[in-house]
């Protein structure tokens, strides 16, 4: 008695290898999670200018305090109309506070410093936190720590000397009457926000990889710690130079600094949705693109920017560049060494199942039970 061998199983097996093979979905959130961070990187360089529109009339106090304020409020009108709780899971709140805490500061310094200092002259300086997330990650996180990123070190704290350099001594000059701080008080705050900024991606990281907790989230721990932060520093500092107006409020400064807050909520959302999808260090050497979008910002709307600025910002590029190049190598080795078992399998480059593997295969024994049965 003779029969057709039926092999009706062999395509589902290969559909649902094909099916398992998790790269498209791994390249499509990789292309997300860069995009989101540099589309953040944006909106925070906006929000720099903006800061240096207020500042011609509005306090450093008023800033901060009417930032904090509007981005709440922009925060709790998300998750009222969803009428979710705003605080996330238990087990995630000691991190997401930690997360807010040094958010906030790293903001309030940034923003003092960038006040005392020209734009892209503050910027420059806090584009530094990319070494600082590579040391906090050896020891928070125990990544690997390599001699590139002692030579990133170096290139950008050499730019950093320089930036402080020429503008410490165009203070002296005609710049005196327009800084409250001294320069090199707030090229050290600068440095701290740098600090504390490298902190808050590696918590950020730490509390949205592998979890489905919402972006809004860890935003809505910043805002409000920023928030509380505010209201108990205020008392302290509202009669000092920072609660001092150097000129009459108009509403273009009021239009400029709810644009603050908008641009500042949107930045943090999309560097928190980026880190969902790509690691800390790179998520903080992509961020550097907002030194350039700085800038271009400056030279298009405020003026042109000083020689040893440029020769200082570009030591810096070059010092995370140098370890953007290293990160990403790694990046690229560990997707190629995570791929290399596939090529191992009983499928195919084309998807086929060769003839050898199919005794040993479970398909490859139906086969044999039904032709033996047929025969």
């Amino acid at each position: 008695m003779t029969g057709t061998i039926r092999t009706r199983s062999q395509p589902s097996v290969v559909a649902s290898h094909e099916e398992s093979d998790p790269k498209p979905h791994h390249c499509s959130g990789h292309v997300r999670g860069i995009l989101a961070t540099l589309l953040g990187a944006l909106s925070l360089a906006i929000a720099a200018l903006l800061v240096k529109v207020c500042a011609k009339s509005l306090s450093t106090l008023d800033i901060l305090c009417g930032r904090a304020i509007l981005q709440t409020c922009f925060v709790g009108v998300v998750f009222l109309t969803r009428c979710e709780s705003p605080w996330g899971p238990r087990n995630l709140r000691g991190w997401l506070s930690l997360r807010g805490f040094l958010g906030c500061c790293a903001v309030v310094f940034y923003f003092m410093g960038i006040i005392a200092l020209p734009l892209s002259d503050s910027i420059s300086i806090y584009s530094v936190k990319p070494i600082f997330a590579a040391l906090l990650g050896a020891c928070v996180l125990g990544e690997p720590l390599t001699c590139i990123h002692a030579i990133a070190t170096g290139l950008s704290l050499c730019g950093c000397i320089l930036v402080a350099k020429e503008e410490h001594g165009a203070s002296k000059s005609k710049h005196a009457a327009d800084l409250y701080l001294d320069p090199v008080i707030a090229v050290v705050l600068l440095l701290l926000a740098a600090l504390m900024a490298a902190g808050t991606t590696i918590t950020t990281r730490k509390v949205m990889a592998g979890t489905a907790l919402k972006a809004e989230v860890p935003v809505w721990y910043f805002c409000f710690m920023d928030l509380l932060l505010l209201g108990i520093a205020t008392p302290f500092v509202y009669g000092t130079s920072f609660g001092k107006r150097s000129g009459d409020i108009s509403w273009q400064h009021l239009v400029a600094l709810a644009g603050v807050a908008i641009c500042s909520v949107l930045g943090q959302q999309l560097f928190t949705l980026g880190l969902r999808h790509i690691p800390s260090a790179l998520s903080t050497l992509l961020l550097q693109m907002e030194t350039v979008d700085a800038f271009i910002l400056q030279i298009v709307f405020v003026g042109k920017v000083g020689p040893m600025s440029l020769v200082g910002a570009s030591l810096i590029c070059i010092g995370t560049a140098s370890l953007a190049l290293f990160e990403l190598r790694e990046t690229r080795r560990d997707a190629e060494s995570d791929s290399s078992p596939l090529s191992g399998d009983s499928c195919g480059a084309s998807g086929s199942i060769d003839s050898r593997d199919l005794e040993s295969h479970p398909v490859g024994h139906a086969v044999e039970e039904e032709a033996e049965h047929l025969n």
